[in-house]
């Protein structure tokens, strides 16, 4: 391991890009696997694409009832929404195209505050443009990004120091 590659991963911006994107996975993770989680009757739980449509499905009846936002954009956006969340949840954790997954995230985020923005009661709008400061954050530090996949595939598809002399 080089000198610059050991002094760059115990740099703060680095232990902040990190903390930010696993806080930033986590959040959307969690979000899109509570759409799908069903409890059972053994105390077990399950992956339920059902509990899904029922999850959501009540979110749209609510979204209609109180916007006028298109049902066919609500049914749309209620399918897409808990895979979008699970898929760019676990790429931002992972590190797999960190600014392109960060920057999705951020449109997410986004999405959900417009509705949300909406509704008469529209003050976990608020919490979602701190999701998205975060998500700022993260973005701004993205160069210091460590323990990534990213980081595989740059240190998998770079020269070494010594083919380079």
């Amino acid at each position: 391991m080089s000198e610059t590659t050991t002094n760059r991963f115990f740099k703060g911006e680095a232990w902040a890009c990190f903390f930010l994107r696993m806080w930033i996975g986590m959040r959307l993770m969690f979000a899109g696997l509570t759409k799908f989680l069903n409890k059972n009757d053994e105390g077990g739980w399950s992956f339920d694409q059902e509990k899904a449509g029922k999850v959501m499905g009540s979110i749209t009846e609510t979204m209609k009832a109180n916007t006028a936002i298109p049902e066919i954009m609500l049914n749309q956006y209620a399918v897409v929404l808990p895979w979008a969340l699970l898929i760019v949840g676990a790429a931002v954790m992972l590190g797999l195209f960190t600014r392109i997954s960060l920057f999705l995230a951020g449109g997410l985020i986004l999405s959900l505050s417009f509705g949300l923005m909406l509704l008469p009661d529209d003050t976990a709008a608020v919490e979602r443009g701190v999701e998205i400061i975060i998500v700022g954050l993260a973005l701004m530090t993205v160069k210091h990004n460590v323990g990534a996949v990213d980081n595989l595939f740059q240190l998998a598809f770079s020269k070494d120091d010594e083919e380079e002399n």
